[in-house]
């Protein structure tokens, strides 16, 4: 007995890949206030030199809003075939860290699935 698909409603795994990547984002707007939090620190509080002090807070917020804007993109796009292999490494991101392989595996073997990469328009 086959599934036969005949609505146009997104599989379940789009909506929890979207939950997935709100909580990065907040994460990574978290991580950058933080690091704003350099620019002001007394840098005698820290036990490092005043400028690596400054480049630790420039890189820190650099890379956090960049992360922060790859993890907004698939919230903000609509489905096309490319943004399912970007979402892919969005997920295989997550891999990186033991905190998030609970979310991550299943959702990259729900995200393989045939139905997931239809709904992008891949074949």
């Amino acid at each position: 007995m086959t599934k036969n698909i005949t609505t146009n409603s997104p599989p379940r795994v789009i909506l929890w890949f979207k939950i997935y990547c709100c909580f990065l984002c907040l994460l990574y707007l978290a991580t950058a206030a933080f690091s704003v939090f350099l620019f002001f620190v007394d840098p005698s509080h820290i036990d490092l030199p005043p400028t690596m002090v400054r480049l630790c807070g420039v890189v820190l917020l650099v890379l956090c809003l960049l992360m922060f804007a790859v993890c907004l993109l698939p919230l903000v796009l609509s489905p096309r075939p490319w943004l399912w292999t970007f979402d892919l490494v969005v997920i295989c991101f997550g891999l990186t860290s033991a905190c998030f392989l609970p979310a991550c595996i299943p959702l990259l073997i729900f995200w393989m699935k045939q139905d997931v990469k239809q709904y992008f328009g891949k074949r």
